[in-house]
């Protein structure tokens, strides 16, 4: 399975969740293969230290990010596609409507009420912090209910 995470700028939330989702499954020992990218990312940023931070604070590995766009190729060899907001989600249905029944908003795929994933770029280390929380939350749903269907 691969699973593709969606944001806007791939520097704070996907990477995040990406390697959340990342460390779950290597601790189950799966195959699956995760990434992130975002709608409007320049090539080459890192994670930002914020995020960074959360992700140390959570003992969870950070491989060395850089930011990509999403490309037609991501879309097509993803088998899921979980974005952070729903405005993520509408725009990659216009762009690649062949995929849209694999792209999904990351709460909408675990069925907490839709919404979006507060974004916290430019915010403060609280503001990372309250994202990485809300985004370990639904990686555990979202990994609980791949690894059980």
């Amino acid at each position: 399975m691969k699973i593709l995470f969606v944001c806007t700028g791939n520097t704070c939330r996907s990477p995040m969740a990406a390697a959340m989702m990342r460390h779950r499954v290597a601790e189950a020992g799966l195959p699956w293969e995760i990434d992130s990218a975002g709608l409007y990312a320049g090539a080459g940023q890192p994670m930002t230290d914020y995020a960074t931070d959360a992700l140390i604070r959570r003992h969870i590995v950070v491989q060395k990010h850089a930011s990509k766009r999403v490309t037609p190729e991501l879309i097509d060899t993803s088998d899921l596609i979980l974005t952070m907001a729903n405005s993520h989600r509408e725009e990659l249905i216009r762009q690649y409507p062949h995929a849209a029944s694999k792209i999904h908003t990351l709460t909408s795929f675990v069925g907490e009420p839709e919404c979006d994933v507060a974004d916290p770029f430019g915010g403060s280390p609280e503001a990372y912090e309250a994202c990485a929380a809300s985004l370990e939350k639904m990686i555990d749903l979202a990994f609980t209910k791949l690894h059980t269907d």
